[in-house]
């Protein structure tokens, strides 16, 4: 009876153990080269009905047709309006702006998008290529590019 009382415990001593192990901070997955812009802008003379309406419309279409886009928020700012756009990596970032861009599966509702909003600037964080910053330079808006220093990105 010792014996398996003694089984027993074991068992459940190291079951524990693994459990525990692929609970620690160091078994996580991390995005390495997660992209994050920061977009400020103002709205196009709509009511906070219209932008409210439209924003949640856009973070859903964007969600549905970019997988590798981690995360899409806006936020109200005082009159401005930030978004938030959070992207596996720089490709994934470039797959949104190919979206958008004529011709793009989401030409259409960018076009909408600048119906309801003045972009002001963009602050692009992550360490991006410079064919990456040509891209979006290409746009003749004010860009801010911040390297990463350190950082985690649960996936």
């Amino acid at each position: 009876m010792k014996y398996y009382l003694y089984a027993i415990a074991s068992l459940t001593i190291l079951i524990s153990c693994l459990n525990n192990a692929k609970k620690s901070p160091e078994k996580d997955s991390f995005v390495e080269n997660e992209v994050v812009a920061v977009v400020l802008m103002k709205s196009n003379n709509k009511t906070v009905e219209e932008i409210s309406t439209f924003s949640q419309f856009y973070v859903d279409l964007v969600r549905k047709r970019e997988p590798n886009t981690y995360a899409w928020s806006h936020f109200q700012k005082g009159d401005n309006i930030v978004l938030i756009e959070r992207y596996k990596d720089e490709e994934a970032h470039l797959n949104h702006i190919k979206n958008i861009s004529p011709g793009g599966i989401s030409e259409k509702e960018f076009g909408q998008f600048l119906e309801h909003f003045e972009i002001l600037e963009i602050d692009i964080y992550g360490t991006v290529s410079d064919k990456f910053k040509s891209v979006i330079d290409g746009f003749n808006l004010p860009t801010s590019y911040n390297s990463t220093i350190a950082k985690y990105s649960r996936d």
